[in-house]
């Protein structure tokens, strides 16, 4: 599983269009919504402190619904680096990974040529490799 382990209870990657998770993103980044969607899209960017406690914020968010904005807020203005275990996914749960969308096809509710927050965080390595079925219908 890809995520984080912090306080005792893992975090797996999450960033979304919801409200909460906008001024989340608002809050820590301090960015426009296509900028630190592009941000995150690159790996050396996505260390950067306000993006890395953006999403640490959000994933936060996402394990703990019910908490306010502040109270997230709060936890990660508090939390220490040295105590976040992050996890990557291991080789077989990378290779389970659905095949991307068509090219005609979005789930992107934030406009035409932004990329789409209902991803996991951090994006995982694309193989290239799916498992098809050969059997034709009878």
């Amino acid at each position: 599983m890809d995520g984080f382990e912090y306080d005792g209870t893992f975090y797996s990657w999450k960033v979304s269009d919801m409200g909460k998770d906008l001024m989340l993103i608002d809050r820590f980044s301090g960015l426009p919504l296509h900028e630190f969607f592009e941000l995150v899209d690159d790996n050396f960017d996505r260390g950067r402190a306000p993006i890395l406690l953006t999403l640490i914020a959000t994933s936060i968010r996402a394990g703990h619904p019910d908490w306010s904005v502040e109270r997230i807020i709060r936890t990660v203005q508090n939390l220490s680096l040295s105590g976040v275990t992050f996890l990557e996914p291991d080789d077989e749960e990378a290779a389970v990974e659905l095949p991307p969308a068509s090219e005609g096809e979005t789930t992107d509710p934030t406009g035409p040529g932004s990329p789409s927050p209902l991803r996991s965080l951090p994006s995982e390595p694309d193989t290239g490799t799916y498992a098809t079925s050969s059997a034709t219908p009878g």
